[in-house]
């Protein structure tokens, strides 16, 4: 992975690392560039906003300081994509179910779990949609709460049979982050909130998840429809998947 940082346009004082991480997911699919940057919320001020020329929206002002550290840092992991992508670097806002709003031109993603922000950019041409998403794997404790929310009893069963290729833990929240990954890439075309049964895991590979889509999402996602959500193990244990099409 290559690493640049970010600075002010005023001081050039750097912000943050930003290291690139890339990923072929498939021969058929475009390469990635995902920016990925580390934080630690503690400490963090509404001031590195300014000083990174990022406008502070009203319900990000108002949330808590781990809050405006996400948001923070996934807008400069965008911008950094943007910019890297040769596309235009616009202030990324957020629509009506806080899903950022990407220049024209460019379609991309963004991410983050409590340490580390990721974002990815594309030009439009490149695809319809992209996904990603980053998680740790679920502790012990939350585990049982995910396998509630995320997955149905066949979905359990096979990934039950599927923990000799990773802890059960990981295996939880790899589907988990797949089904975001969909969510993200495919919103723009559905236009409305679905939840996580709308696709079903059918298998477990060492590289990505197979979904098939189990409602009728939009013309181009109707039940039956098969969805491969690719994911990565990065080196300190955190989860990446991404989807595209």
């Amino acid at each position: 992975m290559t690493i640049s940082p970010f600075a002010t346009a005023a001081t050039a004082a750097p912000l943050a690392a930003c290291q690139v991480l890339r990923w072929q997911p498939d021969a058929a699919l475009p390469g990635l560039a995902v920016h990925l940057v580390e934080f630690t919320a503690a400490g963090f001020t509404p001031a590195s906003f300014a000083a990174a020329g990022l406008a502070l929206p009203a319900h990000i002002e108002r949330s808590v300081p781990k809050r405006q550290a996400e948001y923070f840092h996934g807008r400069l992991a965008a911008r950094q994509a943007l910019a890297a992508a040769g596309l235009a670097v616009t202030e990324i806002g957020s629509g009506a179910q806080r899903e950022p709003l990407w220049p024209a031109g460019a379609v991309g993603s963004i991410s983050h779990n409590s340490r580390r922000a990721a974002a990815v950019a594309l030009p439009a041409p490149s695809c319809h949609g992209i996904g990603i998403d980053l998680e740790s794997p679920a502790s012990i404790e939350q585990q049982d709460s995910l396998a509630t929310l995320a997955v149905d009893a066949a979905e359990l069963a096979l990934l039950a049979a599927n923990e000799h290729l990773l802890p059960r833990g990981v295996l939880l929240a790899l589907v988990f982050s797949a089904k975001e990954s969909f969510y993200k890439a495919v919103f723009n075309a559905v236009g409305q909130v679905f939840d996580f049964d709308a696709i079903r895991l059918v298998r477990v590979a060492p590289d990505h998840l197979d979904f098939d889509v189990a409602q009728a999402l939009c013309m181009q996602w109707q039940p039956g429809m098969p969805a491969r959500v690719h994911y990565r193990v990065l080196p300190d244990g955190d989860l990446l998947t991404a989807f595209i099409w």
